[in-house]
C-alpha cells in the first residue's frame, strides 16, 4: 500500500480533525496518474485490494477543497501550518507523489516543504528515530495490519480501540469472525484517517508468451518461480 505517513504522535498530527482535513484533501486518481503512471488501484485502509477481507473504503472521506479548510480551523489552524516532507529519493512514486501531494495540501492551507533522502537515512530518521512530520512510503508486507496496534512503531498511532480489535482478531480462529474483525481494523483505521491511504502499486512486467506461471498479482514482495517454466 503506497500512503502518505503522517507523525500521529506529533502536532498537527496528533489532532483528528487535522488528519481527517489531509484525507480530504488527497485526489487519489490525480496522485496514480503522475506517480504511476495510471496504474495502481485507490484504497481507503491500510489492506490490499486482494485480500478477500478487503472492504472499499474510499468514500470515507471523499476529495474536498472547503471542508478542510473548515476542519483546519476547528482544529485550531485557521490560517494552516507548514511541515516538512521527507522522501526517499530515487522512488517515482515518492518524489511524484510527494509533489503532487504538496500541491493538493496547499489548496487547503498547508504549507509542504520536501526534502529528499536516501533510503538508509529514511531508515534513520524516519523508521527508527520518529523524526518527521510527512513521509511517502509503500508498506509492501502482507496482511500487516497490526503493525498500528504497536504505538512504538513509527506512525506514532496509539489507539486503544484499534488494539482491542487487533487483539481480538489474532486470538480469533473462525474464518467468519477473522472476516468481521479484519473489516472493522480496517473501518477504524480508515475514520481515524491514520494515514493518507492512496493506491495500492501496480504489478507490471513484460514476458514472452511462452513463459507460464508467473504471478498476475504479487501478494509478497519477490519473484517466486517454483511454477514458472517454459512452454512448447
Amino acid at each position: 500500500e503506497t500512503m502518505l505517513i503522517q507523525n500521529n504522535a506529533r502536532k498537527p498530527f496528533s489532532k483528528l480533525k487535522v488528519r481527517q482535513a489531509v484525507a480530504l484533501a488527497h485526489d487519489r486518481q490525480a496522485i496514480i496518474d503522475g506517480a504511476s503512471s495510471g496504474y495502481g488501484t485507490p484504497i481507503g485502509s491500510h489492506f490490499a485490494p486482494h485480500n478477500p477481507s478487503y472492504v472499499d473504503l474510499t468514500g470515507t472521506y471523499p476529495h474536498d477543497i472547503a471542508k478542510p479548510k473548515q476542519l483546519l480551523a476547528e482544529a485550531g489552524y485557521p490560517d494552516g501550518f507548514s511541515v516538512t516532507l521527507k522522501e526517499i529519493a530515487g522512488l517515482p512514486y515518492a518524489e511524484l507523489g510527494g509533489q503532487i501531494i504538496a500541491s493538493q495540501l496547499a489548496e487547503i492551507g498547508i504549507k509542504v516543504e520536501q526534502q529528499k533522502i536516501d533510503f538508509n537515512q529514511w531508515l534513520a530518521d524516519v523508521y527508527t528515530a520518529h523524526d518527521y512530520d510527512l513521509t511517502v512510503v509503500s508498506h509492501v508486507e502482507p496482511f500487516d495490519i497490526g503493525i498500528y496496534a504497536d504505538p512504538n512503531y513509527y506512525f506514532g498511532y496509539n489507539d486503544p480501540e484499534f488494539q482491542a480489535i487487533y487483539k481480538q482478531l489474532n486470538e480469533a480462529t473462525d474464518d467468519a469472525k477473522r472476516k468481521q474483525l479484519a473489516i472493522a481494523a480496517q473501518k477504524r483505521l480508515a475514520e481515524q484517517a491514520v494515514n493518507g491511504f492512496l493506491f495500492e502499486l501496480p504489478q507490471t512486467g513484460v514476458w514472452s508468451a511462452k513463459l507460464e506461471g508467473m504471478w498476475q498479482n504479487a501478494p509478497v514482495e519477490g519473484a517466486v518461480l517454483t511454477n514458472v517454466h517454459w512452454i512448447d
